[in-house]
């Protein structure tokens, strides 16, 4: 049981005023909830998503390229429609920036982003951020590091999203691998989104869809190159960070369909009258 869904157990029996039982590996744990109180290391903060960027440093991207995403990042966060966006989600959004090449690290700790001025502190952070490593192109690694830190960071959101973007094919874990890492993030509940930069390989966008991406409504945003980067990210985190909402059909649609049925109903009558009448002579 990760730390994750302890904090959630929690949660959900201290709303029942209940002591909850969990077991962690051997041992039994018993919890007096009464006790627990808001800044309880288990009172997670709510909001509406959970997002991981991993970002690729692998070494097919150069110092110049490394440049234009970490600014493409950084400048996405500063685009005011991005932040007005955030601040109209209940609670925010929760997000955290890790690099990846042969492995993967957490770049930055996790922001609760509301508003434009905890929007401007992110990107201010990513754009401090200094290159870790760059080593062999590892993104089943990659994933699997990004949801780990899904699993244990201190908020609870109704999404969780992992930000793919790199410019090449996993040349480190193979296939199988990639696919189980993948499989697994998804069946945690986790999306995974793909932003895969085509200027050397440009089918890439074919290999994220069928090996990276996957959960309910993920999808791909490709850039032809570093230099278009900060347009792909912006656009693909606009889609990460909005809910998604039922259509509502317009009332004018509402009342042609009430006007259409209650015709089809006086048709058929006339109809029947018609063919009584016939039946009479």
């Amino acid at each position: 049981m990760t730390k994750f869904q302890i904090r959630k157990r929690l949660r959900q029996a201290t709303a029942k005023g209940k002591t909850v039982f969990l077991g962690l590996g051997t041992v039994s744990t018993v919890v007096t909830l009464g006790v627990l109180s808001p800044s309880t290391s288990f009172a997670a903060t709510i909001v509406s998503t959970e997002l991981v960027l991993s970002v690729d440093v692998s070494g097919s991207v150069n110092s110049s390229e490394f440049n234009l995403q970490r600014q493409g990042y950084a400048n996405a966060f500063r685009n005011p429609t991005i932040q007005e966006q955030i601040a109209a989600l209940p609670g925010g959004i929760a997000t955290t920036l890790s690099y990846w090449g042969s492995n993967a690290e957490q770049s930055l700790p996790w922001f609760h982003i509301t508003d434009a001025a905890s929007a401007n502190a992110f990107a201010d952070a990513i754009a401090a951020t200094t290159r870790p490593f760059s080593g062999a192109t590892g993104i089943a690694n990659a994933i699997d590091f990004a949801k780990n830190l899904l699993d244990t960071n201190d908020y609870d959101g109704n999404r969780k999203v992992i930000d793919v973007s790199g410019d090449g094919r996993d040349n480190v874990s193979g296939l199988a691998k990639l696919q189980a890492a993948r499989d697994n993030a998804v069946n945690a509940g986790v999306v995974i989104n793909g932003l895969p930069i085509l200027n050397d390989e440009p089918d890439l966008d074919k290999y994220y869809q069928d090996n990276v991406i996957g959960g309910s409504g993920s999808f791909t945003i490709p850039a032809n190159d570093f230099s278009t980067f900060e347009k792909a990210v912006t656009k693909k985190i606009g889609r990460e960070i909005v809910e998604s909402k039922p259509e509502v059909p317009e009332p004018l649609t509402i009342l042609g369909s009430l006007a259409a049925g209650s015709m089809g109903v006086a048709l058929r009558r006339k109809k029947m009258q018609q063919s009584k009448s016939v039946e009479k002579a």
